[in-house]
């Protein structure tokens, strides 16, 4: 079995997670579903907000909702004590509706609209975190309009490379945050509005950082940028944002790791806190210190089952088209539709067959999704094209994609008209609960309309949704 986390077993040959039989799951409710652990999500919000703290105490851990903004699991999140980040007009409501009370929220984002800064204001978020000079602006006239007073904190690109995926960099150079060139312009235009309450100050550099020094050289930079401004526009701020982006380990960790190998990290929330709240300890221990993970808090908490349905085997050639080989395939009924990342980032996911556990993973195979799309096949195993399952693994096998929390539910989509996952999650009584139902048939043409035509028949709701 690929994973030391002690949050999984074998039991009869089966693989469970936090005591759930996996296969015998599988048996009793269609596939593909997930399968969350309250123990786990309570644990990572705990062990994140202790290492902090112990460090520097004035810490708010605000997780970052777009990782994975279930009612159920927004609840949990509130009710072991961490807040809330929000990043759209929806996630802003989703978080009301989980119970977090305005001042346990903060709003992000790069597209504001002049809605969603409104709504935000009008029921007093904590603070926006602000994304431009022109945002920034936009902000202070809707405030004004409402009579009221914005708490703001510019997000500013330090510039710092990270080593992880591109699509996950984001302080340097990429879309998001204002040039740290335009600092002092920012908070000086913040400190002179009369509608604009300058904070803090925001930075974030990615998403699934295998290495502390990116986050040393980050704070150096922002703390001295905090300085400059606080000089030029005569203010004193009351806290750093200092994002998130800990690495989860999705393969397992060997004796050392590559940080520009962005799947694999032996670091834990200690090694991260050290760093970041150590440092902003010793440099400006006026400053409480906001945190943003999302990944970290999410990704282990969830697993994804799914059931194969076709194998095959085809020839492996070489460049004159000669058979040199046999390659077996074995396609399961979860894709890029239900883990988007898997293609959008080529992302890797450890994967054991459930209904197989007990046995040796002695044999190769390719293992694709469902759909009809070429790129829907999985990234292998130790930089090859293969995973390693048991040999005699088959049709009606049941496979489990592992650290499967974050960016699921929240990425998936109904392509080739597949409806989407149930997610189920089991309590820390072990009582086994669903949290989101499947999609139906009829949801699939729920908003579609057909001027001119009748509506098509048959289209009844699917069974089995748990």
């Amino acid at each position: 079995m690929p994973t030391t986390d002690p949050l999984y077993s074998v039991r009869d040959g089966h693989l469970c997670f936090d005591r759930v039989d996996l296969a015998a799951a599988a048996g009793d409710r269609p596939t593909p579903f997930f399968v969350f652990s309250e123990r786990r999500l309570r644990a990572n919000v705990g062990a994140l907000t202790d290492a902090f703290r112990s460090r520097h105490p004035a810490t708010e851990v605000f997780y970052a909702s777009k990782a994975c903004s279930n009612l159920w699991f927004l609840h949990v999140v509130r009710d072991a004590g961490g807040n809330v980040e929000v990043n759209a007009g929806g996630e802003l409501d989703k978080a009301l509706a989980a119970g977090f009370r305005p001042e346990q929220i903060v709003f992000n984002g790069v597209a504001k609209t002049e809605d969603e800064i409104a709504r935000a204001v009008s029921v007093g978020v904590r603070a926006f975190m602000v994304d431009s000079l022109h945002e920034l602006g936009r902000i202070g006239a809707v405030a004004s309009g409402l009579g009221a007073v914005a708490a703001v904190a510019p997000r500013i690109d330090v510039h710092v490379p990270t080593m992880t995926h591109p699509g996950l960099e984001t302080a340097h150079g990429g879309k998001a945050g204002i040039d740290r060139d335009d600092a002092a312009a920012a908070f000086r235009l913040a400190a002179d509005h009369p509608n604009l309450d300058p904070a803090g100050m925001h930075l974030h550099i990615g998403s699934q950082i295998t290495s502390v020094e990116p986050y040393r050289q980050a704070l150096s930079a922002a703390l001295d940028i905090v300085a400059e401004v606080e000089g030029a526009a005569g203010v004193r701020l009351r806290f750093l944002n200092a994002g998130g982006g800990f690495a989860v380990p999705y393969r397992e960790a060997p004796v050392t790791c590559h940080p520009s190998d962005y799947f694999c990290s032996l670091l834990t929330a200690d090694d991260y806190a050290e760093v970041v709240a150590g440092g902003l300890q010793a440099r400006r221990p006026d400053l409480g210190l906001f945190l943003e993970p999302g990944r970290s808090i999410a990704a282990t908490t969830a697993v994804l089952v799914s059931r194969i349905e076709n194998e095959k085997t085809k020839g492996r050639r070489d460049a004159a088209g000669r058979r040199i080989g046999d390659e077996r395939w074995l396609t399961v009924d979860a894709g890029f539709n239900t883990l988007l990342e898997h293609t959008n980032y080529h992302w890797y996911y450890r994967t054991v067959v459930a209904s197989r556990a007990g046995e040796e993973a002695d044999a190769e195979f390719r293992l694709a999704g469902p759909l009809c799309d070429g790129g829907d096949v999985f990234a292998g195993d130790a930089d090859s094209a293969y995973r390693w399952f048991p040999g005699a693994t088959t049709v009606g096998d049941v496979v489990a994609f592992l650290d499967a929390g974050a960016y699921t539910l929240e990425m998936m989509n109904p392509y080739n008209a597949r409806p989407t996952a149930a997610a189920y999650a089991v309590n820390t009584a072990g009582a086994f609960e669903l949290i989101r139902r499947a999609d139906t048939a009829a949801d699939l043409v729920s908003h579609d309309r057909a001027p001119g035509f009748e509506a098509a028949a048959g289209l009844a709701d699917a069974p089995g949704d748990g």
